[in-house]
């Protein structure tokens, strides 16, 4: 595969007019869309994203995730994390839930859902979490960390 140009990859995140700014002075979501740039700038086989749309205004949200998308078109493999199960049943073709650093459930949203049905309905992926890890998103929210520090 040929290599993004920069300005190319500002150009897809929609930071070309701030091409001469200091880094520094960007607010977060600019600096969470240049961290996608700077990740497409030499058009990578395979796309690590970390939650990229944290903490960012919805503009900016839906911009990342048609990059994302238009990347996976383009044929890239994308690894996304997200809390945002809404963004994840988008995006995803296969979406892993992981609980305490384990593999759960591994499959299309569409079959997560169909095999964790609530009352003979698909469930919403947060049911099919629930169902699966025994908590809630917000009860594994509370515990992210608690391993921190800790030696095994």
């Amino acid at each position: 595969m040929d290599l993004i140009e920069e300005g190319h990859a500002l150009e897809q995140v929609g930071l070309s007019d701030r091409a001469k700014d200091r880094v520094s002075k960007l607010s977060g979501g600019l600096k969470r869309r240049l961290n996608l740039a700077v990740g497409l700038t030499h058009t990578p086989d395979l796309l690590l994203l970390d939650e990229p749309t944290v903490g960012i205004d919805p503009q900016a949200r839906l911009r990342i995730l048609d990059v994302v998308q238009g990347q996976a078109r383009a044929g890239r493999a994308v690894l996304y994390t997200s809390h945002y199960l809404e963004e994840a049943e988008q995006i995803c073709d296969r979406l892993a839930i992981i609980d305490n650093g384990k593999i759960v459930a591994l499959d299309t949203p569409s079959a997560l859902r169909e095999r964790c049905q609530v009352d003979g309905k698909p469930a919403s992926l947060e049911d099919v979490f629930m169902q699966l890890t025994g908590r809630s998103l917000e009860d594994a929210d509370e515990g992210e960390g608690d391993d921190a520090g800790k030696e095994d």
